[in-house]
């Protein structure tokens, strides 16, 4: 049975291809294509600015529309926001495909998740404090809270890219695989007692195309020349 995630079921969705497709969205996107590590942190800041708006949309309704407290907003925010994380920096910003693998890709990231929850509650609990000493009610008082969160989230937001490079997302490639993916030596820089008589020089050819001399012509030469020799001597 064929393994698809959210977001691969997401992406080839019709809509979805259809904004991909765009010309300004194609425009937008052209920083974040390649494998470099400058790529990928461009991908992983997109992805973040998406959770982001998710968390703080979420967290604006929930104190504003519905009085929730800066830690319970916060908490709902993040559990809003983590699963688009994970599966856009999985799949999209790093490139991983297949299951994910429990402990070496789920388990690190829900600890960064979960130390930069805890982070972002703490300062989201002291906004809240002094949002409600101060009497400050309304919209102030969830741009306050929004921005306290932001703020922790924000602090950790370089740490989680360099072990997601470096640790969580990275490629395992195998030794027999690397053999395998090695471009072949070319035939030129090979020992020369290995290469076929073709390249050998034309002294060390055998002249099958050249007309064997006569032998007559050459013994013929030599008693004439010898006799030039005897004749000269005598005059």
């Amino acid at each position: 049975m064929t393994y698809t995630s959210l977001y691969e079921r997401m992406r080839g969705a019709p809509l979805v291809r259809r904004v991909l497709a765009m010309p300004l969205v194609e425009r937008i996107l052209v920083p974040a294509r390649g494998d470099r590590n400058i790529h990928k942190f461009i991908r992983y800041s997109m992805v973040s600015a998406v959770a982001i708006v998710i968390s703080q949309a979420v967290i604006l309704v929930c104190t504003w529309a519905f009085g929730f407290s800066g830690i319970a907003a916060n908490t709902v925010g993040s559990a809003a926001a983590t699963p688009a994380s994970y599966e856009l920096n999985r799949k999209w910003a790093w490139g991983k495909h297949g299951k994910s693998h429990l402990w070496k890709e789920v388990v690190p990231f829900w600890s960064l998740t979960i130390l930069g929850f805890l982070a972002s509650t703490g300062t989201t609990q002291l906004a809240d404090t002094m949002t409600h000493r101060d009497h400050v009610t309304g919209l102030a008082r969830s741009l306050a809270i929004m921005a306290a969160s932001l703020f922790a989230w924000g602090v950790v937001w370089v740490v989680k890219f360099v072990i997601f490079n470096r640790l969580v997302f990275v490629s395992r490639a195998t030794g027999p695989a690397l053999i395998d993916e090695s471009p072949a030596e070319p035939a030129a820089k090979q020992p020369a007692a290995a290469q076929p008589a073709a390249d050998q020089p034309a002294a060390a050819q055998p002249a099958a195309d050249q007309p064997a001399r006569p032998a007559t012509a050459q013994s013929m030469d030599e008693p004439v020349t010898a006799f030039e020799g005897r004749a000269s001597v005598g005059r």
